[in-house]
């Protein structure tokens, strides 16, 4: 969960909901449809500000209560955040160099 909220965060993933995020028997998180990504958009439409979508739905998965108080295991995913920015962080000029190459690809989503 923590790298899927990461992942999302830098390439800017959006228009997340259960229509187009699958759970499979494992527990390993699928996403289809990405048509709003790297601040693109189908027909300029910006609806999302949040940098990340994470839903109540989610959040019980990681077995917060109704009311959102936090368990060992979001506490976990708050620490999994943290080390993943950080070692974004650490290896920025290659994951910005991957963005670059990507903005000229042919792919509509992304050019």
């Amino acid at each position: 969960m923590a790298g899927y909220s990461i992942l999302c965060y830098l390439l800017q993933v959006k228009d997340r909901h259960n229509g187009n995020l699958l759970i499979d028997e494992e527990g390993h998180i699928i996403h289809i449809d990405f048509g709003f990504i790297l601040s693109n958009s189908p027909g300029g439409v910006n609806f999302e500000s949040a940098p990340f979508k994470l839903t109540r739905e989610l959040l019980e998965v990681m077995d917060s209560d109704a009311e959102g108080t936090p368990s060992e295991f979001f506490d976990y995913f708050k620490v999994l955040c943290i080390q993943g920015f950080l070692t974004c962080r650490k290896h920025a000029e290659r994951i910005i160099l991957l963005v670059e190459m990507l903005q000229v690809t042919y792919f509509i989503c992304v050019a």
